[in-house]
């Protein structure tokens, strides 16, 4: 268990995180005036600038910057680019359903036990896959075309290039849990230098964008919650849980955006939609579930760590079972002794 997190806690913080994330796809709604990209590219700006508190710590710890930098590219800049560019040319369903493979990519790719293991994955990733078809079923025809293609085969990179930072992030804070306090500070830094140049060539081509003080304030709010709390979150969470359990989890951030877009447009979707949050839900809750037995058996099976409550119990047994035997083994000996003694010398 990672610093002591019990496996509640951490699903918490995953929920919490996924929440984080999906504020994401509303967020340009808040500000319908501003650039989409330049929105993007002030958050990752706004997440280094909320993590340079954090600047000396990190610059103290032995950070593995080039991966960091990997996964500032591959889990932010390029990622949501990507999700933008894809959105504009293939329209929001397509490219959000196929951003919604992500939980089952990653769930095959981080998957170590074989047929035996997809087997069990099996009935939380049929649901969840419904899901996601089902919540992104809308009536609203996208471009169509070759400008779908291409949208649709840049929604497929994307879903590569998260996949690729979710489990590599996980692999890292696993063979490194010292970097859990300060993971996600490197990686807001990394961000913000990345981004930052963007951002500034953005403002001097394009010009400050209309109503900019309702700009600054979705900019700052994707940057403190969407990007440095959930990234804390994600990494804290991410310690404690199995690849495989985190994977489907990620399932809950299209959840999250079915609900935040069902609040802005102030109306309840239609039944389809509604059937597929609840697969969605449903497929979550079942992967939680198997993680867990699958936990319990591993737990179960696998030898006691010396110096633990279950080692000193049968450490225990055990010597009580020989203090027994001796015992016995005494006892039988002296009436052995006895019955001799009786026998040579008679009353």
């Amino acid at each position: 268990m990672a610093g002591g997190m019990s496996r509640r806690t951490a699903l918490v913080l995953m929920t919490l995180a996924c929440a984080g994330w999906a504020a994401v796809f509303v967020a340009p709604e808040l500000a319908p005036l501003a650039p989409a990209l330049l929105l993007a590219m002030g958050r990752f700006v706004a997440f280094g600038a909320v993590s340079l508190p954090q600047a000396r710590a990190v610059l103290r710890a032995d950070v593995p910057w080039l991966r960091v930098f990997g996964h500032a590219v591959t889990g932010s800049l390029l990622y949501f680019g990507l999700v933008a560019v894809a959105v504009r040319l293939a329209g929001p369903t397509i490219a959000v359903a196929t951003i919604g493979l992500v939980p089952v990519v990653m769930a095959l790719l981080s998957n170590r036990r074989g047929v035996a293991g997809v087997r069990a994955l099996l009935p939380a990733l049929v649901l969840v896959g419904v899901g996601q078809v089902l919540v992104h079923l809308s009536p609203v025809p996208g471009p169509g075309g070759a400008s779908a293609v291409l949208g649709t085969v840049l929604a497929l990179v994307a879903v590569a290039s998260w996949s690729w930072y979710g489990l590599d992030s996980h692999r890292l804070l696993a063979a490194r849990p010292d970097l859990g306090p300060v993971l996600a500070g490197a990686q807001g830094l990394a961000a913000g230098v990345l981004a930052l140049p963007i951002a500034i060539w953005l403002l001097a081509s394009g010009g400050v964008p209309a109503e900019p003080v309702r700009a600054l304030l979705v900019v700052l709010f994707l940057g403190l919650v969407s990007s440095w709390l959930a990234v804390r979150a994600w990494h804290a969470a991410a310690a404690r849980l199995s690849p495989v359990l985190v994977s489907q989890l990620m399932a809950l951030e299209t959840a999250w955006g079915f609900v935040f877009a069902a609040l802005l447009a102030g109306a309840l979707p239609g039944s389809i939609a509604l059937i597929g949050e609840v697969a969605l839900v449903a497929g979550v809750a079942l992967a939680v579930v198997a993680d867990g037995r699958r936990e319990r058996a591993e737990a179960h099976d696998a030898p006691p760590a010396p110096g633990s409550s279950a080692s000193t119990a049968r450490a225990t047994r055990s010597a009580a079972s020989r203090m027994r035997d001796d015992r016995g083994s005494s006892a039988e000996e002296w009436a052995t002794a006895s019955s001799s003694a009786h026998t040579s010398n008679p009353a």
